[in-house]
């Protein structure tokens, strides 16, 4: 797999920043397409142009030989894939959900399906070594999840097309959807690369504190899914599994803490400034991310998690941008494939700045201290400014 492909990925990532910094210009500007529309175009691009095809270069190229790249025909997934999301933004950009984006959805997922299994088949008897066993444990965990957030898009198609749009049910498709995406599928690779980082480079960590920390984590997954639902009108018939998991989680994170060396940011050695920034930006906001998935069960916070689009919008983006965006930067930066020039430090620090600002505007806003659209269309701006800047001048052209 060609490095320098990350680069078509971070395009996709500078046109979600784009459309989203031209969705919070729409109280100012005309937009020519209509705003339901690119909100999906927004969110499916994240997710397929961004995060995927990210995690397919870095998993093909973390896990995998170079013969069984080729022979796995992963480059020739990667271009299928890349058309096929280039599909998507287009249709959902220009009829919402309607037949050509079902369509291209329906082939992001057959290619979806031929990388996991392919990825599985292949890590099979590889790399099963112990110092990669936790990393991957995570990796094909997520994987799996993966595969079951694939079935909710065909029920939430099928509930729409009975006309339930809209109701109850229709909605707790749609969050059940986003939280195996987000805490499972993603969530899970993200975490196994970066036990794989810690593997590497020689960062010793207790590994049975690990291994506590996954199989609660795992298992909490499903059951974890009560935590979405609890602003519907049955949450009472499913606040003790809520509160089982919120507990769980709680738990999972004390192992969490307790697995990393309490050194750990005196061990990355000769890394740069940069890479530590994005890393313990990462580690910070799956912290908090964890912290606020288990104070959702009470009662006091129901209002605000579930009602208050400000709030969930700066949840959504701690959970993508902070979870999972800043650690393939970090590993981007860590790996070589994105040279530090002073292009792409100026394009971190307007990244970085960027996420900051819109976080704290939305927060502030969520809880009616202040609000201001045009810092908070500055924030957008400014990171896909960033964005663009690595574009242009930092991906490494080299090849495995």
């Amino acid at each position: 797999m060609k490095t320098e492909w990350s680069k078509i990925s971070l395009i996709f990532l500078f046109l979600v920043a784009l459309i989203g910094t031209l969705l919070r210009s729409a109280a100012f500007i005309s937009i020519p397409f209509n705003y339901l529309n690119l909100v999906h175009a927004h969110s499916h691009t994240a997710f397929q142009g961004w995060v995927y095809l990210m995690m397919q270069l870095l998993l093909a190229n973390t896990f995998l030989t170079k013969n069984q790249i080729e022979t796995g025909r992963y480059p020739l997934q990667f271009k299928l894939t890349v058309s096929i999301v280039i599909g998507v933004l287009v249709s959902f950009a220009l009829q919402g959900y309607g037949l050509y984006s079902i369509v291209c959805s329906t082939l992001f997922q057959l290619l979806n399906y031929w990388f996991i299994f392919r990825f599985l088949k292949d890590t099979k008897k590889t790399n099963t070594s112990d110092q990669n066993t936790l990393s991957l444990k995570f990796v094909k965990t997520g994987l799996w999840f993966g595969l079951v957030s694939t079935v909710f898009p065909y029920a939430i198609g099928i509930t729409s097309a009975k006309g339930l749009g809209g109701t109850e049910v229709y909605t707790s498709l749609v969050y059940s959807f986003m939280h195996l995406q987000y805490n499972g599928w993603f969530l899970f690779v993200v975490l196994g690369l970066f036990f794989n980082y810690l593997d590497r480079n020689h960062i010793h960590y207790n590994r049975k504190q690990g291994i506590r920390f996954y199989w609660l984590f795992a298992i909490i997954v499903i059951p974890a899914i009560s935590l979405s639902l609890l602003g519907m009108e049955f949450s009472n018939h499913i606040q003790p599994i809520a509160y089982l998991s919120a507990l769980t989680l709680g738990v999972a994170f004390v192992f969490f803490i307790l697995t990393l060396p309490k050194d750990l940011t005196s061990r990355f050695g000769q890394e740069s400034i940069w890479f530590k920034f994005y890393f313990l930006t990462f580690l910070a906001s799956f912290a908090l991310k964890i912290i606020l998935q288990c104070l959702s069960v009470f009662p006091f916070f129901e209002s605000y998690a579930f009602y208050n689009k400000s709030l969930v919008i700066a949840y959504l983006h701690l959970s993508l941008i902070g979870s999972i965006s800043f650690l393939f930067f970090a590993l981007l930066i860590e790996k070589r494939w994105l040279v530090l020039n002073a292009f792409v430090k100026m394009g971190s620090a307007l990244l970085l700045l960027g996420f900051a600002i819109t976080e704290v505007v939305l927060i502030l806003a969520g809880f009616n201290i202040w609000h201001n659209q045009v810092i908070l269309i500055l924030g957008s701006a400014a990171m896909g400014l960033g964005i663009f800047m690595m574009i242009v001048s930092g991906i490494k052209e080299k090849t495995n």
